[in-house]
């Protein structure tokens, strides 16, 4: 990934396979997001992952967009830029890779881009492994 600071990494096992890892993950994403990681949790709604386009927090009739998907192969990789909490003109990025295993999908997540534009908001994203086990235990896997 394109940026000059480290990226945050994390990584997840799935009881599934990388096809529905995928769907859960992208299509499935309001099923698993923390809401307390919205701009309200008690109005949260679901999260929408447009193929071609945004990623947005939906808030009953109020939508914020977070993000915009950059690449979409389904049961392989996902990836967008990033701007939830961060300014929409100097966003970071997210990609997620898929892989089969032997128990499951092994998914592999980083979120990078980090810039000297934007890196100083990236203390606020220690918290993926709580997403991701969210994502996890939804999807079955560890």
């Amino acid at each position: 990934m394109a940026g000059s600071h480290a990226p945050i990494h994390c990584d997840v096992t799935v009881a599934c396979d990388p096809h529905r890892a995928f769907e859960l993950f992208t299509s499935g994403m309001g099923t698993w997001w923390d809401p307390v990681y919205t701009p309200d949790a008690d109005s949260f709604t679901t999260v929408e992952v447009e193929a071609d386009g945004l990623v947005i927090l939906v808030h009953g009739e109020t939508r914020f967009p977070v993000g915009e998907v950059t690449l979409w192969e389904p049961g392989a990789r996902y990836a967008q830029r990033f701007w939830l909490a961060m300014d929409p003109a100097a966003p970071s990025e997210l990609d997620v890779r898929f892989t089969e295993v032997a128990d499951g999908t092994h998914v592999a997540f980083e979120h990078g881009g980090w810039t000297d534009d934007n890196v100083r908001w990236r203390e606020k994203f220690g918290d993926w492994s709580h997403l991701l086990r969210r994502y996890a235990a939804r999807a079955g896997g560890s």
